[in-house]
């Protein structure tokens, strides 16, 4: 945080001067603002997400070469298994315990895996799942599609019909698997 600061100093200062008006404040923002002393508590929420989303990006850049060899073996997925999965709502993460979703996760192949990942526990559009991994929409739908499939499949005997488990909305990505 501090290197964009720093890097970007003049057009983040020039930012705090146009809101202020007054030069004596934008020099308290700014300061402010890079020792963290105005962030509003959802600030943290942001910052959180943001970096979820750098070690998403890291992530997949090691392991990219694998990516592109599961996505090429992945067959086009079939009108009703496109059906409303770009819609999907994110699991309840604390009906599962990590050992659970971790073990089921791992025994995918890496594309379903990611595309699950991506769009069904992290929640993420489909096209921006779609960007991450480098394929087209339909790839990550097909992807998505089986993916769920298996990990349900693969996760019926431990949890029971998750259609008895309350979704819990407000919880961000895999952070409620404890």
């Amino acid at each position: 945080m501090d290197r964009v600061f720093r890097e970007h100093m003049s057009e983040l200062y020039w930012l705090a001067f146009l809101l202020t008006g007054d030069r004596e404040r934008s020099v308290r923002a700014f300061t402010g603002a890079l020792q963290g002393d105005t962030q509003p508590p959802a600030f943290e929420k942001f910052m959180l997400s943001w970096a979820r989303k750098l070690v998403i990006v890291s992530a997949l850049g090691t392991i990219r070469r694998e990516l592109r060899e599961s996505a090429s073996q992945n067959r086009p997925a079939a009108g009703a298994e496109l059906a409303g999965l770009g819609r999907l709502a994110p699991v309840d993460r604390a009906a599962l315990s990590k050992r659970e979703l971790e073990e089921a996760l791992l025994a995918m192949d890496i594309f379903p895996r990611c595309a699950v990942i991506l769009t069904v526990l992290e929640g993420l559009p489909v096209k921006e799942a779609a960007g991450l991994l480098g394929v087209d929409q339909n790839t990550v739908k097909a992807a998505q599609a089986r993916g769920v499939s298996e990990m349900t499949w693969r996760m019926a005997d431990v949890i029971g019909p998750l259609s008895r488990r309350p979704f819990n909305f407000d919880q961000p990505a895999l952070a409620a698997c404890g």
